[in-house]
């Protein structure tokens, strides 16, 4: 198997990802929470700012709508429309006028005083206070007919300014003309805002409530009363303070947006053209235009926050929004701070958990590598191996599992050993791996069965010492159980100075009565040259029969040894029997299963001890084949269970 990554290096990579995977998820979080907070923060104390300024608003509009209704029936107005009025009327208009604010700027109840029929003395208007000041309390009036005429209600000290009013007024008239009409038509008050200029050469936005003017006489409307005051002053003075309190080195920017631009005394040009882009592209990406939306976008390369609050209704023919734009530099600021600190704290955080996985990973690695080292030696034979168990939990267990496995193994190995000693090591190994059945009982097999027995044993071993007459035995049956397994046969047993074999009992490897004859012959051939180290040699004889047996496990119930028995087992054995010093004795059925035919001298006349005819029996001379082991296997046909 190819090497992958160990063990303690995966649990160590697979700590340290799940702390980075902690770690940035903790960041995310919280930065997400910081983030929502903080704008939050921001929403609930412009929203705050924004109810405040709609009931200032409101408040001084309906003070404001009550006091131009009171004007829209003054006779000036009203002759302003039909005809010429008066100076009289004039002065009468503007006495009242300045009565009215001046009373509300006491706080006086009601803040409108009875109406007067005339002017002040020789029927002239009082005079105002500074020019300047009136300039910017009194602001626009004039009259609209119902064709859209204007006409204003000037005085002597209004300049220029006042006539460039007019005309966006015409404008505006000229440029909405559908709902321009509609508001000239309509019984309640309407606002306009117009973008004008200061004394100062700025430009702000004043918003034009208009009144109907209806006639005394006829009760029909006649036109409508048109009066101006700022929309800026009051909302910037309030925005100025909340930037105030609100602690930022960028400026809250905010200002009036009207019809693609914004208007702001605190604004420069760049900036108010830069906000009404983004205002522009904010409602050209919504469908539905509502009453307040609260929108992130980029502006000067720099995110900002920004706030709409819509000014004018939905039938008016203008499109007018409070506009407030909040940095969010400082945030931003403090998120790359959050995200550092959590960075080196998260650093932290990996070294530590590093090093703790390291010794973690070394702790748990360590008995796993010893068990991984011991499989691999037993892997490879070495049955000596013992794992120290140097801990009580569940690695300890496996450590004492593994050496318990390990002993057993060794008994079983050394069964395997004497079981291999005791029987042929193809039926050990056939035993053990359970391909043998050790049920009592047989099949019948087709099987050649070969005896080589040592001539003039006896004699040979008169005068021996039995010690040496073992070794020369335990010599003798080594050689021969080599040349016999070498040709794919089963040593069946050992009977005195005779051994038994058997080709194709438990296996079948093609032409098993070949492999027997070869065998024989390669027997007869190691017993020659070992001879020649010996100063008396031993000689041997061999008798091979072929045909059915019965093979199986034969003795008791708690001891058994695999064997072959029948008729042909009996006659291979009285074969060997009338083999001479190193001749092969076969019967025909022998003879029969080899192939190409080899060749042979008959045997005739034999008659055997056990058998009541006369036997067909054969002197093997030679094999056209000397070695079967190069032929292909040819299996034989599978063997039927006897009982």
């Amino acid at each position: 198997m190819k090497p992958g990554l160990r063990f303690q290096t995966k649990l160590i990579l697979s700590m340290i990802f799940m702390i980075a995977i902690v770690t940035v998820a903790l960041l995310t979080a919280t930065s997400a929470k910081v983030k929502n907070a903080y704008t939050r923060e921001f929403s609930e104390e412009f929203d705050n700012l924004v109810d405040t300024l709609n009931h200032s608003r409101m408040e001084g509009a309906e003070e404001f709508t009550a006091l131009s209704s009171e004007l829209a029936r003054m006779p000036a107005v009203i002759e302003s429309i039909t005809g010429k009025p008066s100076k009289s009327e004039t002065a009468a208009f503007w006495n009242y006028y300045r009565e009215s604010m001046m009373m509300r700027d006491r706080g006086g109840q009601g803040a409108i005083p009875p109406k007067p029929l005339s002017g002040g003395k020789e029927g002239l208007p009082r005079p105002f206070p500074g020019a300047g000041e009136m300039e910017t309390r009194v602001g626009f009036v004039a009259v609209i007919d119902t064709d859209g005429n204007i006409t204003q209600l000037a005085r002597d000290d209004e300049g220029s300014r006042r006539r460039k009013l007019s005309q966006r007024i015409e404008r505006i008239a000229e440029g909405n003309k559908e709902r321009f009409n509609a508001i000239l038509k309509s019984s309640s008050h309407h606002s306009l805002y117009i973008p004008v200029e200061t004394p100062d050469g700025r430009e702000h936005v004043i918003e034009m409530v208009s009144t109907p003017v209806v006639s005394p006489d006829t009760g029909e409307q006649i036109g409508r009363f048109l009066r101006s005051t700022s929309v800026e002053s009051e909302a910037e003075r309030s925005l100025e303070r909340y930037q105030s309190e609100f602690e930022s080195e960028e400026r809250l920017k905010s200002g009036i947006y009207l019809d693609g631009q914004v208007f702001g005394r605190g604004l420069q040009i760049k900036q108010a053209k830069a906000i009404a882009r983004v205002v522009e592209t904010i409602l050209s990406d919504t469908e539905e235009k509502p009453a307040s939306m609260k929108i992130e976008h980029d502006m000067f390369n720099k995110p900002y926050l920004f706030y709409l609050e819509k000014l004018n209704e939905e039938s008016s023919p203008q499109t007018v929004y409070q506009v407030a734009a909040f940095p969010m530099t400082n945030l931003i600021a403090d998120l790359n701070d959050l995200r550092l600190r959590g960075s080196g704290i998260g650093a932290l955080a990996l070294l530590l958990g590093g090093t703790l996985a390291f010794f973690l990973a070394r702790n748990l690695a360590g008995p796993i590598n010893e068990l991984s080292k011991g499989t691999k030696a037993i892997r490879e034979g070495n049955l000596d191996c013992h794992l120290e168990v140097k801990s009580k939990d569940e690695l300890g267990e496996l450590t004492e599992s593994f050496n318990q496995m390990v002993d057993q193994l060794k008994q079983k190995a050394v069964f395997r050993e004497l079981l291999g000693k005791v029987s042929d090591e193809s039926v050990a190994q056939a035993m053990i791996s359970g391909t043998l059945d050790l049920e009592l009982g047989g099949e019948i097999k087709d099987v050649s069965i070969l005896f080589c027995d040592i001539r003039g044993f006896t004699e040979l071993t008169e005068n021996m010492h039995p010690g040496a007459v073992i070794e020369l035995l335990n010599d003798h049956m080594t050689a021969m159980t080599k040349v016999v397994r070498s040709y794919y046969g089963v040593v069946d047993k050992f009977v005195g100075d005779e051994i038994m074999a058997v080709f194709g009992a438990l296996k079948s490897h093609g032409n098993d009565a070949h492999y027997a004859a070869a065998c024989a012959r390669e027997m007869i051939a190691e017993r020659e040259r070992l001879n020649r180290d010996l100063k008396v040699p031993i000689e041997i004889g061999v008798g091979i029969a072929s045909g059915e047996v019965v093979a199986g496990c034969m003795g008791s119930t708690d001891r058994l040894n695999y064997t072959v028995l029948g008729a042909k087992v009996n006659l291979a054995a009285r074969l060997c029997t009338v083999a001479e010093s190193g001749e092969i004795v076969t019967d025909g059925a022998t003879i029969d299963q080899i192939s190409p035919a080899p060749t042979t001298e008959a045997i005739s006349d034999l008659t055997l001890k056990g058998f009541s005819n006369q036997i067909e029996a054969f002197r093997l001379i030679d094999l056209a084949e000397p070695d079967p082991r190069n032929e292909p296997v040819i299996q034989k046909e599978k063997a039927t269970k006897a009982y």
